[in-house]
Parts: structure tokens; C-alpha cells; sequence
């Protein structure tokens, strides 16, 4: 047996390992599992119904103390229509007080009969209207600044999805037309991918759950124990979540796989480059946009996209300059990295720049919000940063890869690309505040 094949059965053994791991923690819950859940309700969250209820109903899988009890329900004036609860066993009514149409945001405590452990959720329902998010509980504070895990996600985006589309299109084709096996760029690639996808897909996770804290309400400790499936399911933020980290658990499959598998490790990386982007769509989804219609959606997307095709090119470029100092005779793969990147980057600028006009039109009510608004200071903020970015990238474009075409001297280029490379990042954490502001009306 060679060594190449001893590491790849380590590899699998060591694989078999992890699934069996895993298999076991996600058995572990069904066993210990003993909350009171809340399993129906009347109404149910995500209902409308044409009259204002007089009762609601509220059903667990197991017996509730009685004079523990909490529900509140919350008109869209945040006017609380709920009576005293009456429990019997497992069964919570809640008589009600008359209220108006919209959106009612459902919240309730209960603490079970048997191991006296305490539940919470929340959900909402209409009345004779469409119902959207429950409100966030009084008091209730976010523990973690949301701007800095839509920055990670952004971040996680760009690596995973723009270096890995950098190198579908990029790279590969340049190491067919000159030669050479690729093997020390293409693990550095699955590294760059890898660290991206698991730094996006916790991001992700933890964006869902700041989200959601605020909407429970209660400490940090009964967060654990809330039911948040409702907000999972009835909100943009839920779907996106879902969607968002059971696609990049699939993404970390395919890296993996095309580090194990070397044969197939351009087709693999392609698709996940491609499927890492297409995640990015959750992020409009779940924002500000999503309110605006399709247009502005899209609009959303398109600059997301844009930005993130930048930036992990511009890591990828970094990436291979790296490789040059340790290995001289690689000078020629970043040559032809180089230009072929410059001439397919000015359109992912302009791309950027006008979808970027297009979510400020839409998002903006006036010229003058762009002055009197928070949400308009931080959006010139961010234009100003990507301004700088793209002025350095017209230097690149216009100064050095004439040069690097010529074969020329372009010393300091790696030092300028990094630069260009912190000045993106500045500029997609501005982006993440944007995102979290609220947009004037």
C-alpha cells in the first residue's frame, strides 16, 4: 500500500468517524428531551382569520403548572387582550378582550408539570390581515451587535463563493493553457473555501438566533430552552436562516469532497463556488429589500454578488502572489491570473456601482434623506469607501497591468492588492450596518 493511499483510507476512517459522531449527538436530543412543547394552538401562527378570536388555545405535549402560567397577546398597538390563563393538564385557554384587525404577536411561559423546566416562545397571527413578525418583547436587549455576524456572513460569501468562481474561471483555465498540476493552489483554495463556508454557516446561525432573542424575550439562559420554530417558519429571517445553513452544509460537503477526491476537485469547486453565491440571495431576503418588491431585491442581490466576486478575487490574486515569493517559477500562472482578472473585474464594478444606485433609489424617499437620515450618512459612508476601492482598482487596471503585460517590473503589486483587499472589507462592513438600518420613510 503507498502513502497516498494509506492518508486517504486515514482519511475515510477518520470520516466514518465524525458521521458516527454526529449521528449520535442527534440522537442525543430525542432522548433527553423533556420540555412542555408547544405542539397546536388556536389560532395557529401564521393564521388569519376573519374575526377577532375570543379564546385562544394552546396545547402541550406534556402537563404545565397551572399557576406559572404566562401568555400575552399583543395588538399592533401593543395593547395585551389577554385574561388570566386557564390551565387543565396540558391544555393552556386564554380568555380575550375585543380587539382591532392586523397582526396580533402571541407570547407565553409556561414551566412543566414533571421536571419543572421552563419554555417560552412566541408567534403571531392576523385578523383579517396578513401577520408579520411578532414585535420584540419589552426590555429585551440583543446580546451581540447583528452588523458584525451579516459582516462574517458577507465575509464567509466572498471566500467561499468569489475565490472558488475566481478559480473556475481564472484560474483552471489559466493552468490548462500553460501546464503545471495546480496542486499547491488548489488546496490553498479548498483552505481559503473551507475557513469562508464555516465562518458564513456560523454567522448564519448566530444572525437567526440574535434575531429571534429579542422576540422571546426573557434571560439568556431561558433563550435556550424558547420554542423559535414559529420565527423559523413565518419570517424572512427564519426561512433564510434554514435555507442559508443547510445549503452550506451541503457547500462544506463539496469542499470537502474535492479535497479527498483530487481527480474531481475543479467540478466540485466550481459547484460550490457557484452554490456559495447563490446562498447570498438569503441575505437579501431576509433584509430591508425584501419589502421593496422584486426589483430592488434583485437589485440587492446583483450588488451583493458584485462585491463578493471583487473581493474573493482580489484574495485569490493574493493567494497566488503569495505562491511567487516561495516559488519563483510560478511568476508566470499569476501573470496570466492577473490579466485575465483585470479584464473581467470592471464588470463586476460597474455591476456593483449601479445596482448600488438602484437599492439607494428604491430605499430612499428623497434626495435630501441622503443627509438627514442615519441610514443615509452610513450608506455615503459606504459609497465613499467603495469609491476608494475603486479608484485604487482603476490605478491596478490602468497603471500595473500594463506593465505586468509588458513584463514589465510592478513592484509592491502584492502590497497593493492587500490594501485593496482591507479597503473592501471596510467598505462590506459598512455594508452590514446599512443592512441592519432601518430605512427612512
Amino acid at each position: 500500500m503507498t502513502p497516498r493511499s494509506m492518508g486517504f483510507t486515514a482519511i475515510r476512517r477518520a470520516s466514518a468517524s465524525v458521521g458516527l459522531a454526529v449521528l449520535l449527538l442527534l440522537l442525543v436530543p430525542a432522548v433527553a428531551s423533556a420540555h412542555a412543547v408547544l405542539e397546536t394552538s388556536t389560532p395557529s401562527f401564521g393564521d388569519v382569520v376573519a374575526e377577532e378570536p375570543v379564546r385562544l388555545t394552546l396545547e402541550y405535549d406534556e402537563d404545565v403548572v397551572p399557576g406559572l402560567a404566562q401568555v400575552s397577546v399583543l395588538t399592533p398597538q401593543g395593547r395585551d387582550l389577554a385574561q388570566a390563563p386557564q390551565v387543565s393538564g396540558s391544555t393552556v385557554t386564554v380568555p380575550l378582550d375585543r380587539g382591532p384587525k392586523g397582526s396580533y404577536t402571541v407570547r407565553w411561559r409556561m414551566v412543566a408539570g414533571d421536571d419543572g423546566h421552563v419554555t417560552e416562545g412566541a408567534f403571531s397571527f392576523g385578523v383579517d390581515a396578513r401577520p408579520v413578525a411578532p414585535v420584540p418583547a419589552a426590555g429585551a436587549g440583543i446580546p451581540l451587535a447583528p452588523e458584525i455576524l451579516v459582516w462574517l456572513e458577507f465575509i464567509g460569501i466572498a471566500l467561499a463563493g468569489g475565490t472558488l468562481v475566481f478559480r473556475a474561471l481564472i484560474t483552471a483555465p489559466v493552468m490548462r493553457r500553460i501546464g503545471g498540476s495546480g496542486e499547491d493552489e488548489g488546496r490553498i483554495a479548498v483552505a481559503i473555501a473551507a475557513i469562508g463556508a464555516v465562518v458564513a454557516l456560523h454567522a448564519a446561525l448566530f444572525s437567526f438566533l440574535v434575531g429571534a432573542y429579542p422576540v422571546v424575550g426573557g434571560d439568556l439562559g431561558d433563550f435556550v430552552d424558547a420554542e423559535i420554530i414559529p420565527i423559523r417558519l413565518s419570517t424572512h429571517l427564519g426561512q433564510a436562516f434554514t435555507y442559508s445553513c443547510f445549503a452550506w452544509i451541503g457547500v462544506i460537503a463539496l469542499i470537502v469532497g474535492a479535497w479527498v477526491h483530487p481527480r474531481r476537485r475543479e467540478a466540485l469547486l466550481a459547484v460550490a463556488g457557484v452554490a456559495s453565491l447563490a446562498i447570498a440571495f438569503g441575505l437579501s431576503w431576509a433584509g430591508h429589500p425584501a419589502a421593496g418588491g422584486t426589483l430592488l431585491l434583485l437589485a440587492d442581490y446583483a450588488h451583493l454578488l458584485a462585491a463578493a466576486l471583487w473581493f474573493g478575487g482580489l484574495v485569490a490574486l493574493v493567494a497566488l502572489a503569495a505562491g511567487v515569493r516561495s516559488h519563483p517559477d510560478r511568476a508566470e500562472t499569476f501573470r496570466a491570473c492577473l490579466l485575465r482578472f483585470s479584464a473581467l473585474a470592471p464588470a463586476a464594478v460597474v455591476a456593483l456601482a449601479g445596482a448600488g444606485v438602484g437599492v439607494a433609489i428604491g430605499e430612499l424617499p428623497s434626495l435630501s434623506a441622503i443627509v438627514t437620515t442615519g441610514y443615509g450618512l452610513v450608506l455615503v459612508g459606504k459609497t465613499a469607501i467603495f469609491a476608494v476601492a475603486i479608484a485604487l482598482a482603476a490605478y491596478h487596471r490602468y497603471s500595473v497591468v500594463p506593465r505586468v503585460a509588458a513584463r514589465a517590473s510592478a513592484g509592491g503589486l502584492r502590497e497593493t492588492l492587500i490594501t485593496e483587499v482591507v479597503i473592501l472589507g471596510v467598505a462590506l462592513a459598512l455594508a452590514a450596518v446599512v443592512s441592519q438600518t432601518a430605512p427612512p420613510a
